[in-house]
């Protein structure tokens, strides 16, 4: 395990109880997450991802696990790019916080930097008409009919920004 604040023996218990692969739990700490742990999970026949609040959780970290996997579950039946839900835990009682398990979505974090392979304008083009294309798939979605009806605040104006000169 590389430094990965979560009780390996308890996550382990609740895999097996939720029949999510058998055998030892290896567990290896992800980058790319700004404010919570993820950690790939892989066991004898099953690999996904741990998403979990940080160590010193804010007031708002199990709210946001339950809320993230409440999304998830809802984007299940769309065309909308996103990693796919395999179960979630919004209880404190195995981990002492909410958390959710994931398929892992290979690739990198373009925000990062791009990899050198990845540097060729055409490649860099298709890249943001794929997004486009999400964002696209995104706006397609009907939020009450997936679910999402009392998640947000819907039919509130965006807030305008005033951009003023000099």
């Amino acid at each position: 395990m590389t430094n990965v604040p979560v009780d390996v023996e308890r996550l382990t218990a609740w895999l097996d109880a939720h029949s999510l692969g058998s055998g030892a739990v290896e567990l290896t700490a992800l980058g790319g997450g700004t404010q919570n742990v993820m950690a790939l999970i892989r066991r004898a026949d099953f690999e996904a991802v741990l998403r979990h609040p940080p160590p010193y959780k804010r007031a708002n970290s199990d709210e946001t696990m339950r809320r993230e996997a409440t999304v998830l579950r809802a984007l299940t039946s769309t065309n909308v790019p996103h990693p796919r839900l395999i179960a979630d835990e919004p209880s404190l009682d195995v981990l002492g916080s909410a958390f959710y398990i994931m398929y892992p979505v290979h690739g990198f974090t373009p925000t990062l930097g791009l990899p050198d392979a990845y540097a060729d304008p055409t490649w860099k083009h298709a890249m943001g008409l794929s997004m486009a294309d999400g964002i696209a798939a995104l706006g397609c979605v009907d939020h009450v009919s997936v679910g999402l009806g009392s998640a947000g605040r819907w039919g509130r104006s965006p807030t305008r920004l005033s951009l003023r000169s000099g």
